[in-house]
């Protein structure tokens, strides 16, 4: 009965601080305005993603009825000819899409740092233009792309200060904090049942988001309770943090400056230090292995012979011994003009492996200040959840990379199996390459 009396007075208490509601409503219509920025986002991939597919889908119908009427390509290119394997595959719209997660208005993550979906070509690779971005959340910020992850992680925290930092702060200001033993008996519990009214109203706020956002969008149940999780642990440490500082404080004023210090440091010191670090440890210049494996790599290749790029290409498929191009004496050049592209696709490979291989250094380091480091533990944990981490985008070019080959390697076999393709092995493609 005294807890419920002591929310009671919290709640009163609540209701005629103008402040304090103030920051509530602002920190809630935030949220409500990072969640419709992710359904924005969201559906703008969703549009998108449907744009391609129409688009596909008009490329492949125009195709076939090449085929039904004997037309070999477009009239304003006659060197197209879609009777041949490398123009049947140049000509089919082929792509890589990641779809966007159901839970993304939760949290939007990197899904702006990362192209979400590819054409795949001859030449294609995971590490084009269109393919990484540089965009950090400060940046989305400042452009207005509220995450409502952010806002949980990194501000509710903030608010959670401005509603707890007088209390029993106030009391001691005021030199009446002896009377709270005698009315409610305990101190420490009445202090306690304070804060677990904000804290409650905190969990409710963003359990309450989550869960409309949850039925709204069909999400996973387990991806929601799993968020849910996170938040009410999430906002029971900050609770815990503040009551120690709260205890071990005696002025409003004093309180105010532990709270704002400790989430100076775990919000943005250890997390930008750590960022720093990493960043100088392993620097984003990096990508020059990728631009000189694409530039002096691929320009060395095209300067041999038709017969060293042969046993280049059998180096890389050694089945191609058996086709008929390989059992022939002679080398035709334009076959292997044609499936050059499959020697350069293996040099992106390596380049791209030296990359991803200092990312996945670099994750590994930030993974490994977990431990004095909670905060982006929490924020990667979320956007995994979501759908939106790194890791969730690096499967995504790892899928790229799988068409890339796949669709390279139908292609040398049928150009080097000299095939003449119709209507029905160009169906056979498409099914291939879905």
């Amino acid at each position: 009965m005294k807890a419920m009396n002591i929310f009671l007075y919290e709640f009163k208490h609540f209701r005629r601080s103008k402040a304090k509601i103030f920051a509530y409503f602002l920190f809630v219509l935030a949220s409500i305005y990072a969640i419709y920025n992710g359904f924005e986002l969201q559906s703008k991939q969703q549009d998108t993603i449907a744009e391609i597919k129409q688009k596909k889908q008009e490329a492949i119908s125009k195709i076939l009825k090449w085929y039904d009427e004997g037309k070999r390509g477009p009239e304003d290119r006659p060197w197209i000819d879609i009777y041949t394997p490398f123009w049947a595959l140049w000509n089919l719209p082929t792509y890589a899409i990641k779809e966007p997660a159901d839970a993304m208005p939760l949290g939007i993550g990197q899904a702006e740092q990362y192209g979400y979906y590819k054409r795949v070509t001859n030449w294609s690779s995971v590490y084009d233009s269109d393919m990484v971005e540089e965009l950090a959340n400060p940046e989305r910020l400042v452009n207005g792309n509220i995450d409502f992850s952010f806002l949980v992680i990194f501000l509710l925290p903030l608010l959670f200060i401005i509603l707890t930092y007088n209390i029993f702060g106030l009391e001691t200001d005021m030199s009446f904090d002896k009377l709270i033993a005698i009315q409610s008996g305990n101190k420490f519990n009445w202090i306690l049942t304070r804060l677990a009214f904000y804290s409650s109203a905190l969990i409710s706020t963003v359990t309450l988001f989550i869960l409309v956002v949850g039925m709204f969008n069909r999400v996973m149940l387990m991806e929601i309770l799993t968020l849910i999780i996170l938040s009410f642990i999430y906002i029971i440490i900050w609770t815990l943090v503040f009551y120690i500082l709260i205890l071990k404080s005696r002025s409003s004023n004093t309180i105010a400056f532990k709270m704002i210090s400790i989430w100076l440091l775990f919000c943005v010191l250890i997390p930008g230090a750590v960022h720093q670090i990493a960043s100088i440890k392993f620097p984003a210049n990096y990508m020059t292995d990728y631009l000189d494996a694409n530039r002096k790599e691929a320009y060395e290749v095209f300067e041999l012979s038709a017969d060293s790029l042969a046993v280049k290409l059998k180096n890389i498929y050694p089945k191609l011994e058996s086709t008929q191009h390989g059992k022939d004496s002679i080398v035709r050049e334009e076959i292997i003009n044609n499936t050059t592209s499959a020697i350069i696709n293996q040099i992106n490979k390596k380049a791209i492996a030296k990359i991803e291989l200092q990312n996945d250094a670099k994750n590994e380091f930030i993974t490994s200040s977990y431990w004095y480091n909670p905060v982006s533990m929490v924020q990667n944990k979320w956007n995994s959840i979501t759908g939106t981490d790194f890791k969730a985008y690096k499967n995504f070019r790892n899928e790229v990379q799988e068409c890339i080959d796949e669709k390279v390697e139908l292609l040398v076999f049928e150009c080097w199996d000299k095939k003449t393709v119709n209507k029905e092995v160009y169906e056979n493609y498409l099914n291939q390459m879905k």
